[in-house]
């Protein structure tokens, strides 16, 4: 995780992934392919799936396909999610999915930062 945060963000977030891993109610899913990590996910007992985390070279699709997957496991009533408007392809996916737009959010910075193509946030909160 730290190595695919460190790509996609400039930096890792190792107290974040231990808050979160000792969280009631949330488990991480390693997304693998071929031998090798091609994200990560988060996903609580209530089916929010965040943060998700996408590596750069892997296919967006199967990621966020693999993590609704294991997000619909648990039985949700629904399966939420915050993505970016610079994950197009995300948007794209689940859009196609039946996802909707509920919440829109901004994000405002005196300069860029992050790959929010491949990482989408469990809350505006944690970013």
């Amino acid at each position: 995780m730290a190595e695919i945060d460190g790509e996609l963000l400039g930096f890792r977030r190792d107290m974040h992934h231990r808050f979160l891993l000792g969280g009631v109610g949330v488990r991480a899913v390693r997304i693998e392919r071929a031998g090798g990590t091609a994200g990560y996910a988060y996903i609580s007992g209530e089916g929010h799936v965040g943060p998700l985390a996408i590596a750069p070279d892997a296919d967006t699709k199967a990621v966020v396909a693999t993590a609704l997957r294991c997000a619909l496991e648990d039985g949700p009533s629904r399966v939420s999610m915050i993505v970016s408007g610079a994950a197009d392809a995300v948007m794209r996916a689940v859009l196609g999915l039946g996802f909707r737009i509920e919440d829109p959010y901004a994000l405002m910075a005196s300069r860029p930062f992050g790959n929010w193509g491949n990482y989408l946030p469990r809350t505006p909160g944690f970013l």
